[in-house]
């Protein structure tokens, strides 16, 4: 996919297109359930696995029904640029590339939509070609790894002084996410770390940095 390096103050870009999580009907039947307007989802909750341990026989149906519940989750839409907290992998290191911030958008991530990741850069040396090494993790444990040559996916040499970076990629499905309940919402959330690479031609490191980001599902019966 492509990946652009530009000049100046260009904005990067990372695109992540995510599989779209199904949706069972079967838990759309829950708001009939209860006459009563409920506005707080911790209530929900609790109401609704209640009903569930005593409208069905034996624990491994109610299991059952548990997991369904935690998979039947849609989108939580955002659109929202909010700034990420970058670390570089060696605090001591003397990098060549230096990265002033990330954005990433819409935050959480939505699966099954593009994300947008502007990072800003700058370099004190000209870079005339090398590769760019992406790895994401989920909770320390690396579920995705791709590696991009940086002029057969930009332009070269890159010059002296401010750019960013403009890199498209697809990251796969991931381990399920974390549920989390809000006064507001009731979603499942993951955390995931995308740690960024920048090689020259010699193998030479340039930059290492890692941010963390989130991508989050709205409940089915949480209020709208």
């Amino acid at each position: 996919m492509p990946c652009f390096l530009h000049s100046q103050t260009q904005t990067s870009e990372i695109e992540i297109h995510l599989p779209v999580i199904a949706t069972p009907i079967f838990f759309f039947s829950l708001e009939a359930s209860f006459p009563l307007q409920l506005k707080n989802p911790k209530l929900r909750f609790s109401l609704f696995l209640s009903w569930i341990s005593e409208s069905m026989d034996g624990v491994a149906q109610f299991k059952l029904a548990l997991l369904l519940f935690f998979t039947s989750f849609v989108l939580l839409p955002s659109i929202q640029a909010k700034a990420k907290d970058v670390k570089y992998c060696d605090k001591k290191g003397n990098y060549a590339v230096k990265v002033q911030g990330i954005e990433i958008s819409p935050d959480p991530v939505v699966t099954g939509k593009p994300a947008t990741f502007n990072i800003s850069a700058s370099t004190g040396e000209t870079i005339s070609g090398g590769k760019l090494i992406i790895e994401v993790s989920y909770f320390g444990v690396r579920v995705h790894t791709e590696n991009h040559d940086l002029c057969e996916e930009s332009s070269c040499p890159i010059s002296v002084g401010n750019f960013v970076l403009s890199h498209a990629q697809t990251l796969p499905g991931f381990t399920p996410p974390v549920f989390h309940m809000t006064d507001s919402t009731s979603f499942i959330q993951g955390k995931y770390t995308l740690k960024m690479k920048m090689e020259d031609e010699n193998g030479h490191q340039l930059t290492c940095i890692t941010f963390n980001f989130n991508i989050g599902f709205r409940s089915l019966v949480s209020d709208n």
